[in-house]
């Protein structure tokens, strides 16, 4: 932090000046153009064109002999919104665990790897956030995880062992998309031009969407281990548990599209529709656990679990409403 006196100009204009080594750092010259705006009770001086800044996360494998932990901290370290992130071992890095360093980076869009050696191993992400709307993917990651929802539901009458399964690997996949919705949002909050170029607001809104992209990716996750419990049924249903769990996965998707309607277009009235929504959810679900024991322990286990994870998905559907209720009173 540097201190600097106001002065004025002949004109009777206020001035002040700028360190020369931040000039240099940021790369601006004299005649070069920069935004000046108010932000609460601050001056935020920036320049009109950014530098473009490379971060950077190394890993030293000899930390991480666990595959979990390994996987872990490649993903942190993309959601963080490094660029590059370099493995490196003081000797040699195991065929192993360049196995599950490739396995990683299956899971993480935009990331390669871009130089491979017996001793490091680098990471460089090549999606640019310029490219890439935040609301429109958050819709789209919405849509994927309902599909996902009900195709496992879908499946479960017959069932269909192959669209359940079709359905679980769907959900995998869709958890790429929500890694890299965290990494564009954080990159979003920490710089004010990826804000500018992804057409968002303020920090404030970035901040709502973080939280809501959690919500959403947690229903994403109860979408696919719904289809995986589906995928374990082998017999066919009593109708009567079939109906109430087709009820209770309607009101869910419909839960979900009301929240999402509410956060985006920052509609307190929807919102607050929400929580008598749970109150059907809990009926149903109350209403579902005597049907349950009708049938086989291993069959009765997958329907406890099927209607645990459907409430869950409707619990975090009102958590949205929540957030779409922050939306509405940002600042």
């Amino acid at each position: 932090m540097e201190i600097r006196k106001i002065q004025t100009n002949a004109a009777g204009t206020f001035i002040i000046t700028i360190p020369k080594e931040w000039a240099k750092d940021l790369l601006l010259r004299k005649g070069d153009l920069v935004h000046v705006e108010l932000e609460d009770n601050d001056i935020v001086i920036s320049p009109t064109r950014g530098k473009q800044i490379s971060q950077s996360k190394p890993l030293n494998i000899e930390e991480f002999k666990d595959q979990k932990i390994l996987e872990l901290c490649i993903t942190a370290s993309y959601i963080q919104g490094n660029d590059i992130t370099e493995i490196v071992s003081k000797t040699k890095i195991d065929p192993d665990q360049k196995r599950w360093i490739r396995k990683t980076v299956d899971g993480l869009i935009g990331v390669e790897i871009t130089e491979d050696f017996a001793d490091r191993v680098v990471l460089q992400n090549l999606a640019d956030p310029a490219k890439f709307e935040l609301n429109a993917l958050i819709e789209r990651f919405a849509e994927t995880s309902k599909a996902v929802f009900q195709d496992a539901i879908r499946a479960l009458p017959a069932p269909d062992l192959s669209l359940a399964q079709d359905a679980y690997e769907r959900g995998e996949q869709s958890i790429k998309v929500y890694r890299l919705l965290m990494r564009l949002a954080l990159q979003a909050a920490k710089s004010k031009s990826i804000r500018e170029q992804m057409k968002l607001q303020d920090i404030s809104s970035v901040i709502i969407k973080i939280i809501a992209v959690r919500e959403l990716g947690r229903m994403a996750y109860y979408s696919m281990r719904i289809a995986q419990h589906v995928s374990e049924i082998d017999k066919k249903l009593d109708d009567q548990i079939v109906t109430i769990i087709q009820k209770l996965t309607r009101i869910a998707v419909e839960m979900q599209d009301q929240s999402l309607a509410a956060l985006m277009k920052k509609d307190l009235v929807i919102a607050s529709s929400l929580v008598d929504r749970m109150v059907q959810v809990r009926k149903l679900y109350e209403a579902a656990f005597p049907l349950i024991g009708k049938h086989n322990e291993r069959t009765a286990l997958a329907l406890s679990l099927i209607i645990r994870d459907i409430r869950a998905f409707a619990g975090y559907a009102v958590a949205l409403a929540d957030d779409a209720v922050l939306g509405v009173f940002e600042m």
